[in-house]
């Protein structure tokens, strides 16, 4: 079952599996396999925590991160808070979250909550990087370990972030869901292109659909 990826990951199956659960992560690397922990919404802090614990349980097989860098989004540079995000929401999403909840019966209290707005205030800054110096923090805590791979689930990796692999000898991954994001991912220099498919979004199912992406 040796392939090209193999020997780039340094596995002996071709077998890579992407978990926000450490135990599942240190199981497929044990197996031969490379796992990939998805630290999205992890603090630097949390993420320290966690990669101990892989490392303390892989028996020094390789294993991956997975984190969202976006190269650019609406308000980059102007540190939004939480607030000024929900404020971008439109009024028909609102209604339409609210009537979903309302249809399965789904208690929302929480997420109204001061301890749900921590929470979101905490993702929101994972996943905007804190100005992305927060996820640069992340990615040197990554980098940190003995890690095989790095992937980005959010775009093109920006350059800065390429540069890191190649200072690291560490592969960067980029999930794609069309073509033309394939495109893009080979032209910035990923090492890795992961086909993720459409996972339910509306608007890459209808491209697919159509045939403009096949």
């Amino acid at each position: 079952m040796k392939s090209q990826i193999c020997e780039l990951l340094n596995i002996e199956f071709p077998m890579v599996a992407f978990s926000h659960c450490r135990d599942v992560v240190a199981a497929v690397s044990k197996a031969g396999g490379m796992g990939v922990l998805g630290a999205v919404g992890l603090s630097p802090e949390k993420l320290e925590i966690e990669l101990n614990w892989i490392d303390e349980h892989v028996d020094g097989k390789p294993y991956g991160v997975d984190v969202l860098v976006p190269n650019s989004y609406v308000g980059k540079g102007e540190n939004l808070t939480t607030d000024d995000l929900r404020a971008m929401i439109p009024q028909e999403h609102r209604e339409f979250r609210a009537d979903v909840l309302e249809k399965h019966d789904i208690e929302a209290n929480d997420l109204r909550s001061d301890a749900g707005s921590q929470r979101t205030e905490q993702n929101s800054n994972q996943v905007l990087g804190a100005g992305l110096d927060g996820a640069k923090e992340v990615l040197e805590v990554a980098f940190s370990h003995p890690i095989g791979l790095v992937a980005n689930a959010l775009g093109v990796p920006p350059k800065w972030m390429l540069d890191m692999g190649k200072e690291h000898n560490v592969p960067v991954a980029a999930l794609i869901g069309a073509k033309q994001h394939a495109v893009k991912q080979v032209e910035a220099g990923v090492d890795i292109i992961v086909v993720s498919g459409t996972k339910g979004r509306w608007s890459l199912w209808k491209r697919f659909n159509n045939g403009s992406c096949s």
